[in-house]
């Protein structure tokens, strides 16, 4: 039996996870009139991050169809693939932000090692013993532990690191368009960096849930309009600089 705690997860969870998909699937797209690898690289990137809600949606629709959720195990297996987008995400970092792209080979050389490392470190607790990555406290609800929440704020620090100074490189673009695609790209990862701190931290009860649930619906939505922003929000930017320069 679904609690209203258990409720509000599900749908909320099933909203962010679609706004993701959404988000990743339009950006990689852009490759077909860019050719541009690195659509392709972030697409994957932002839809993968909503990896980690799979398991709560499978969870969700099972008990509300046949009362029967994950077990911890499903749970892990699953997220155990989220190390390797994150090679995804340095792939897609190192292909625009300019000091990145020198070191671009062996970064991913490294984040891959890294990354293969932890996916067989989950695996195989997973299976001999899961309750060291994390527990569940109800079907739609598991607790990260000890090592598992240590990476989690790594990934999350890279995330927040890399959109950061991919912002300080915007700034010096010459077209508004750019700099406003920085901002609103900064401001998604801002909103990831909190929301994955709250979700992985905070006691879970529904006011939680919406907090940390609408914070990253919020980082989707701002990464979306980063690669596609609406024509009134470009007219304002240009408004602004023109008055600008008519002020120097």
């Amino acid at each position: 039996m679904l609690s209203i705690i258990d409720i509000i997860n599900g749908i909320l969870t099933t909203i962010l996870v679609l706004i993701c998909f959404i988000t990743g699937i339009r950006i990689a797209y852009k490759y077909k009139q860019y050719k541009q690898r690195v659509f392709i690289f972030f697409g994957i990137t932002w839809a993968g991050m909503s990896t980690i809600y799979i398991p709560l949606i499978i969870s969700f629709y099972g008990m509300l169809l046949f009362e029967q959720g994950l077990p911890l195990f499903g749970y892990l297996i699953i997220d155990s693939f989220v190390p390797l987008l994150v090679t995804v995400g340095v792939m897609a970092w190192t292909e625009i932000i300019d000091f990145m792209k020198r070191y671009q080979k062996p970064l991913v050389i490294s984040f891959t090692t890294v990354s293969v490392g932890i996916v067989v470190y989950f695996v195989y607790n997973a299976f001999n013993n899961p309750l060291t990555l994390g527990i569940l406290e109800s079907p739609l609800i598991i607790r990260y532990r000890n090592f598992v929440l240590v990476y989690l704020v790594f990934v999350s620090s890279i995330a927040m690191f890399t959109g950061t100074i991919f912002f300080w490189q915007s700034r010096d673009a010459l077209e508004p368009e750019n700099r406003l695609k920085g901002l609103l790209i900064w401001f998604a990862f801002i909103s990831f960096f909190i929301g994955t701190l709250l979700d992985g931290f905070l006691p879970i009860n529904p006011s939680t849930i919406i907090i940390s649930r609408i914070v990253v619906i919020i980082g989707s939505a701002f990464f979306l309009f980063g690669f596609f922003p609406p024509q009134f929000v470009k007219d304002y930017v240009r408004e602004r600089m023109n008055k600008n320069r008519e002020r120097t």
